[in-house]
Parts: structure tokens; sequence; C-alpha cells
């Protein structure tokens, strides 16, 4: 049933972080019925993300309201780039998209006339009020393929006012309703061999388990656990994700007991030897798994990392969730359990004036050379 959108509808601008704060009830009970409904969207991500960055954010959020009541948000966030380590521009971007490993972007409104409202959203972003404020907008990890991801593209086709340059990005995603109880049997004999091989090893050296990771008075040891693995890893490759990022082990160290209280934390260890050999950090959100970060002991037994995704899988199936999604990124390793590719969209979308003339001859990115974020 479509709603009915009063003359009266109106549009304001969330621009101080108390206001957003005062969203929490409605921005929760909007997004749950959402066609765009993920974690990355909740109230409790995007409020853990503004806590741990280093820079201040300056919210820029879009809200309709069809009388008293809000019917939709674009949550947006301001941020300032310069062309050519010169020309100043003021870009538009999704609360959560960096320093998170958020994806999935979208507007959230009213699923019953979900397209109307993502339009009328794209829409006021022309108006007299906003359009002064922007200069472009960096919109990333839109899944295309969905009837939230769809519909903000059809919203956004609709509107001509808007030029826009679009990138296809891979996503990697395993069905698990069409897989039996054992996902084994489904996998490459390689891979099964490798699983059913380093199991009997694990059992050579001595007792091993796996286990879940629910207990809040160790989740900030098994958080640090994690980051020690995942960095001995990676360091020797100069590609420590936590090293490199501090601000995501803030955000990681922020959200991750919030998530155990709110039930939606996977963290799963394997140990060996009488120390954690393994770890994988996932969240379950409607019905589903989202595989977020893993980090293993590269001087310990080969293959523990293929093990204890096994046992994800496997909890996963008990669980009866239908998807294991592996985020952004298809590889050949995703491939192997059997993840099928999606295709999904980043947007660079401007308005016509003077000093965006050039976007229109280049296909200028803003993760190029040419157009950077203000380092201060």
């Amino acid at each position: 049933m479509r709603i009915e959108i009063k003359q009266s509808a109106s549009v304001k601008v969330i621009r101080e972080w108390d206001d957003f704060k005062v969203l929490k009830v409605v921005w929760e009970k909007l997004l749950k019925q959402s066609d765009a409904d993920n974690i990355f969207l909740t109230w409790e991500w995007i409020n853990c993300w503004r806590k741990t960055q280093k820079k201040s954010i300056k919210p820029h959020i879009l809200v309709i309201l069809n009388g008293n009541k809000i019917i939709a948000i674009a949550p947006f966030y301001i941020q300032t780039y310069r062309l050519v380590n010169f020309i100043p521009y003021q870009a538009l971007r999704i609360l959560g998209d960096q320093g998170s490993g958020s994806e999935y972007a979208n507007f959230i409104v009213e699923a019953a006339d979900s397209l109307a409202l993502k339009r009328m959203l794209w829409q006021h972003l022309l108006s007299t009020a906003v359009k002064p404020i922007w200069d472009f907008i960096w919109f990333t990890n839109i899944s295309a393929w969905t009837e939230g991801g769809n519909s903000l593209l059809q919203a956004l086709a609709a509107e001509k006012r808007l030029n826009c340059n679009q990138r296809t990005v891979e996503f990697a995603q395993t069905s698990l309703t069409t897989l039996t109880a054992d996902i084994l049997p489904s996998l490459s004999k390689s891979l099964r061999t490798n699983i059913r091989q380093t199991s009997r090893r694990l059992d050579k050296l001595g007792p091993w388990h796996i286990e879940m990771c629910d207990n809040h008075s160790r989740i900030t040891e098994h958080i640090e656990t994690l980051f020690s693995l995942h960095n001995k890893h990676w360091i020797d490759a100069g590609l420590g994700t936590f090293e490199r990022r501090p601000e995501l082990a803030d955000f990681y160290r922020t959200f991750v007991p919030i998530a155990l209280q709110k039930g939606w934390l996977r963290l799963l260890r394997l140990e060996s030897n009488g120390e954690t050999q393994a770890m994988q950090l996932g969240y379950v959100y409607n019905n589903e798994f989202f595989a977020i970060q893993e980090g293993y002991n590269p001087d310990f037994l080969g293959g523990t990392g293929q093990v204890l995704r096994h046992y994800s899988f496997l909890n996963c199936r008990s669980e009866g969730l239908k998807c294991y999604d592996f985020l952004g990124g298809y590889t050949d390793h995703k491939r192997r359990w059997l993840a099928d590719k999606k295709l999904g969209a980043n947007l660079f979308i401007w308005h016509n004036k003077p000093k965006n003339i050039l976007f229109s001859f280049k296909k200028i990115w803003p993760t190029g050379r040419y157009l950077k974020p203000l380092s201060k």
C-alpha cells in the first residue's frame, strides 16, 4: 500500500549530532521496514563511527516529514576536497562510509513508496536551501542487485538535472538456502582435502577447539587478539589493516561490544596449544551473515583459517541463515567457498555549476591523484 504524501510534506536538514541522537527510535523503525535494511545503516553503526573518527564530522542529513512523521532520511555528511591540491570542493558522502568497513550505502525511506521518496531526496539536493552547500556527491558500495539498491539508482536516473559517472564494483555472496547441513561435500576436492588434512594435523598436535566469543568480560581481550593475529599475518606485506588505519581499530573496539549486546556479533576463535591461532569477526543481521575480518597465526599450522571458515559456515547453517556475505571484492578464495559474483556501483554525482565543468569532460574520481580529501 502506497503512503499518502501530503502537500504539507517538508524537508529539513540536520546539521548537529545532538539532533541525530534524538532520531534514534525513529531511525531504527524506519530502517527496519525499508528496502535498504542492513547493519551498516543502523543508528548504532553510525553513532560509533562518528565517535571514533579523528577528524570532526559535519552531518548533513536530509529528512522528509509527512506532517510530523519522518518518512525518509538521506544520511549525508560533508567532507572538503581539493582538486589538484588547489581548488576546494564540498562533497556529500554517506555517514559511516570510511574508517569502519561499511558497505551497501543507501537512503532510508518508507518501503511503501520507496522510489518516489528517494527521488524526492535526490530532487531536494537541488533546492535553493541545499544546492549551494555541495559540489559533488561520492556515493559508494551500492548493492545494485537488491531491491533497495535498484530503487536508489532508478530514482537517480529519473533526476536529469544531476550528472553522474558510475563504476561497477564487485561483491561476493554465498546462498545458504540450497546447501546441505554440512557444506563440505559441496566444496571442491582440493578445499575439502585441505580442511580434512588440517583438522587431522590439529588432532595430532593435541586438544583443540573452536568457540564463539560471547563472554562480555573478555570481549576487549578477544578484539585485541584479532588485531594482533591480523597484523602478524599481513605486516610483512605492508598490508596490516589495523596498523595502517588506527581509526578502524577504534571503531571495532567501540562497535563490537555493542554488537554483542544486540545479538549481532559472531566472533569465532580456534585454539590449539593453549593459544588462539585463528579468529573470524562477523555480524548477523536480517538473517544474513556478514564476514568482516579474519586473522590467523602465520607461524602455526597452515590451513587453520579454512578450518575456522568451515565451522563458521556450519554455524550459519545451524542458525538457519539465508546468506553468507563476503562483502566487497570477488576473489578466487571466495569463489572456492561457492560465492556468487554480485555487481554493485560507486557513483560520482555533480550538478551544473562553473567549477564543475571539468567533470563533464574528464572522468575524475575522488580516489585518484587529482581530487583528494583535505587531510586536516
